[in-house]
């Protein structure tokens, strides 16, 4: 994965790697988009500022995870920060052609717009953590087909029931049965087969019986 920084030459240039400090400009403030940004996602896009320091180019040569380490985070609360950044316009995302799940999770739509010169928006996929950790359990599908059926079943049983029912589908699995897609689960309402499984099975106990091989003896 390679982050660039957007306009890294005009407002970060250095003669050197890894300076002490970088440069924070002032016209920031009048940025509409700086005001948009959560506080985790300006607090992510200073730090990557700063990592991107490393390289002359001012580019982040890092997988998601090693970012997450160097970061102190988990991969799975970074990456919809860096989509947030993506959707902004500060920074750039470029992935390996064979990392098809990353390039899936940063993939951004960018719609059309009407009006020449119009600048165009960006309609972002930002996924909730709780998903994400649905999306863990049975990566199978689309992803980002199976978001909004997950949003619907939320309304309709909690997320620990549906991780609950999905951890017990994927116990069914064999080498011959993958499962369907978590898009198809969800929109088929499969949790509801899952019901009830799973559970400690309770034996009544009868007082005075035994086994009929043992009686007599």
């Amino acid at each position: 994965m390679i982050v660039k920084i957007t306009n890294w030459d005009v407002f970060q240039h250095y003669q050197n790697r890894r300076p002490p400090w970088i440069k924070l400009h002032r016209q920031l403030l009048e940025n509409r988009h700086w005001h948009q940004l959560g506080s985790d996602a300006s607090k992510l896009l200073v730090e990557c500022w700063l990592i991107a320091s490393d390289n002359s180019d001012g580019t982040i040569h890092d997988e998601l995870e090693d970012l997450a380490f160097r970061l102190h985070r988990d991969a799975t609360t970074i990456l919809p920060l860096l989509q947030e950044l993506v959707g902004h316009g500060f920074i750039q995302i470029e992935t390996d052609d064979a990392s098809e799940v990353l390039a899936e999770r940063l993939q951004v739509a960018v719609p059309e717009t009407e009006g020449e010169g119009e600048t165009k928006k960006r309609e972002r996929v930002v996924y909730s953590e709780s998903f994400e950790e649905l999306w863990q359990i049975h990566r199978s599908g689309s992803k980002k087909n199976a978001l909004p059926y997950y949003k619907k079943a939320i309304k309709i049983v909690s997320h620990e029931e549906l991780k609950d029912a999905l951890l017990k589908y994927t116990r069914t699995f064999s080498k011959d049965f993958k499962g369907m897609h978590l898009s198809r689960w969800l929109k088929d309402e499969r949790w509801e087969e899952q019901e009830g499984t799973g559970q400690a099975t309770t034996f009544l106990t009868l007082q005075g019986w035994s086994p009929p091989a043992l009686q007599g003896k």
